[in-house]
């Protein structure tokens, strides 16, 4: 074979030979960057789970009525609930314990209580004022009684939870009675509902929004919005103030 052939082959396979080396370092580039933006997209994947704060569900969970309307045409009003709100999401077990051991704020209510789409503003507002870090919030609408007066006899439509008994027997004295039964020792509790504890003892409990407020679809003037900031501010701050020694 002839010197210049010899020599073109060896070119020829130095070349295959690169070839086939930068095809491998093209494969292992690819892999590496695979996995990167595997684990990328792990990480983002584990953050965005992390990021389903109970803060973020409240307010997609109220949220998610904006505008909407009801079966008789009412729409609800729209609220724009930060993602960094002090909602802490609590079943009837936490309830209990901060009834008889904390110092809290508990808020019972439910998304379509047109009531409760009044308060939250205020709600969270005066807690960001106060500088209550948690509240807890319990949607314990289908776990109450129905009950109904039927030829001067009341009639239980629905029983109540356990749960939901217990909780009406320690609140008693501070609830009112169930409308319509003309039995003044029948409580319920209604919507929205924020009880206040100090220490383990309700010290005050706010129902409804304000007196002056006759239809939950429609949204606090200026001077009843003060009006229940006032009011949830004074409630939530004497939780924070010193009784003897600090």
């Amino acid at each position: 074979m002839a010197k210049k052939e010899v020599i073109k082959e060896a070119k020829i396979e130095d070349i295959n030979k690169k070839d086939k080396m930068v095809g491998i370092i093209i494969v292992v580039l690819m892999i590496l960057t695979l996995g990167v933006l595997g684990t990328y997209f792990q990480l983002n994947k584990r953050d965005f789970k992390l990021e389903k704060t109970d803060a973020i569900k409240f307010k997609e969970e109220y949220e998610e009525y904006n505008a909407k309307e009801t079966d008789n045409k009412k729409k609800y009003q729209t609220l724009n609930i930060s993602r960094n709100n002090v909602i802490e999401y609590a079943d009837y077990k936490k309830v209990f314990e901060a009834l008889d051991n904390e110092t809290a704020v508990i808020y019972f209510g439910f998304p379509t209580c047109p009531w409760c789409r009044t308060l939250i503003p205020s709600l969270l507002d005066a807690a960001e004022n106060v500088g209550i870090e948690k509240i807890y919030y319990l949607n314990n609408k289908d776990s109450r009684d129905i009950k109904k007066l039927e030829k001067k006899k009341i009639i239980t439509e629905k029983e109540g939870t356990e749960d939901y008994y217990k909780l009406v027997s320690k609140l008693d004295k501070f609830l009112g009675e169930y409308e319509g039964l003309k039995d003044k020792n029948i409580k319920r509790l209604y919507f929205p509902t924020v009880v206040f504890v100090k220490e383990g003892k309700v010290t005050d409990i706010h129902i409804g929004t304000l007196d002056s407020h006759e239809d939950g679809f429609k949204e606090l003037t200026d001077k009843q919005k003060k009006e229940l900031n006032d009011t949830l501010v004074d409630k939530m701050s004497s939780l924070l103030t010193c009784t003897g020694a600090c």
